[in-house]
């Protein structure tokens, strides 16, 4: 709102002949938060300003022909610019400063021109908001001069702690306005019982400090207590599948996820390992979670030394070879459940994924990268604490939870990190497959292509 105000003030008082007033952002839809709160202010504004202006769906006609408009950070869309204003929405999210050196090199023409950013901290420590911050600082300071820069900081400070809430008014001057005190209690209360990324966020959102993101997910604490030895899914139940095959001759995991009755959701997950990376991993560490895999019901060993993708199969659909001969056994899940859909990894798939299609399975490719894998982390994170996630007390599973790195972009999404990760989060992996094959179908029910729970195989 104050960057609404600025700018209309500006395009009122400036007299400044065809006048430019740009919102920029990372993404539109961000820019135009900024830009649609002109129009808001001019409806309520006085006639004699309000005649002054004529506001269109994606422009506002400024007084002496200027002009008002929310941009993002195309290259294209930014040439040939000539501002009186530039404002810079979440600057914390840039990468680099070119955004605010193409904006700021457009106002050469003008006596009197601003540029303004407005923003949160954010997750990029060493990026250009946090250094234009830094230096702010030793302006304000007194340590640098700059009469042409105006900054005003609110963050706590550095001896600061996060969870006091003396400390909270100096990051969120409108408290008790904009926003609640019994809102920042609640969102610090979760952060401590989470950990992790929850601390993290509370930290970079409501005291303004920049981070570089967190190792920790979800505590342990939080998914042990989230153990179900009683409640299992009934034949024919809604299931929904996450597939991550290991490339060679380590774990692959497959993640089955059923609504219960009460709303919330249940997975369960299968993990198959060739017996000789088990000996093989006991080899270098005798202590291991592999050592245990032999009792584990929720760990498939297979013989040799290379992952037996024909066991994989075998159990999802349980069409097997024999004698040259393509046969059904039964107990597989796709007889047991109504499998709604399977999501596997489309960079690392194999000839597995085509045999499961031609089995009758609806197979879903899903990405690994940030756009993919935020949505069903968080959902998972949040199923966790909101009570609504409940898993079979796998050792296993619970092992790769607390092995997980989670990787944040400066947009604030989220994915586990397989490089980064203590060790092994195979089925992790899987399970925030089958979140987000849940997710895409409860979103899009039209595009239910679930199996009928008179499943038969394809080629029969």
């Amino acid at each position: 709102q104050l960057a609404a105000g600025i700018a209309i003030a500006m395009a009122v008082l400036d007299n400044e002949a065809a006048g430019e007033y740009v919102f920029a952002a990372s993404k539109k839809d961000q820019a135009k938060i900024a830009f649609d709160e002109v129009s808001r202010i001019l409806k309520k504004a006085p006639k004699g300003v309000r005649n002054r202006f004529q506001t269109r769906r994606h422009e506002v006609f400024a007084p002496n022909d200027g002009i008002m408009k929310a941009l993002s950070a195309d290259a294209n869309t930014l040439d040939g610019l000539s501002l009186h204003l530039g404002v810079l929405d979440e600057y914390h999210s840039q990468k680099t400063s070119d955004l605010w050196n193409v904006l700021k090199s457009s106002m050469g023409s003008r006596e009197n021109p601003l540029m303004l950013a407005i923003t949160t901290a954010g997750f990029l420590p060493d990026g250009p908001c946090a250094t234009a911050m830094d230096t702010a600082k030793l302006v304000l300071e007194g340590r640098k001069t700059d009469d042409r820069t105006l900054a005003m900081i609110y963050q706590i400070d550095a001896d600061d702690d996060w969870q006091e809430e003396e400390s909270w008014i100096k990051a969120n001057p409108g408290l008790g306005d904009s926003i609640s005190m019994d809102y920042l209690v609640s969102q610090a209360t979760q952060a401590r019982n989470i950990g992790g990324r929850a601390v993290v966020e509370f930290q970079t959102k409501h005291c303004n400090l920049f981070t570089a993101g967190s190792d920790i997910w979800i505590q342990p604490e939080v998914w042990d207590a989230q153990r179900e030895d009683v409640w299992r899914p009934a034949p024919g139940a809604d299931c929904y599948a996450g597939l991550d095959l290991a490339a060679v001759s380590d774990l692959s995991a497959l993640a089955l996820l059923f609504p219960r009755p009460d709303g919330s959701w249940f997975t369960e997950v299968h993990h198959f390992v060739p017996e000789e990376a088990i000996r093989r991993r006991l080899e270098q560490d005798e202590t291991s979670v592999y050592g245990e895999m032999k009792e584990n019901e929720f760990v498939h060993i297979t013989e040799g030394n290379v992952t037996d993708y024909a066991e994989i199969r075998k159990f999802i659909t349980g069409v097997v070879i024999q004698d040259n001969t393509l046969t059904t056994i039964p107990g597989s899940v796709a007889e047991r459940y109504n499998l709604c859909g399977l999501a596997y990894d489309r960079f690392n798939s194999s000839q597995l994924v085509i045999d499961l299609i031609g089995d009758g399975i609806t197979a879903t490719p899903h990405g690994q990268g940030f756009v993919s894998m935020s949505q069903p982390t968080k959902e998972i994170e949040r199923m966790c604490l909101d009570g609504e996630l409940w898993h079979t007390g796998d050792k296993l599973l619970a092992w790769e939870v607390a092995n997980v790195f989670i990787q944040m972009d400066p947009a604030g999404n989220v994915k586990p990190n397989k490089e980064k990760a203590a060790d092994k989060i195979d089925g992790v992996v899987a399970m925030a497959m089958s979140v987000g094959e849940m997710l895409h179908h409860l979103a899009n029910p039209e595009e239910d292509d679930s199996i009928p729970t008179d499943w038969v195989p394809r080629w029969v």
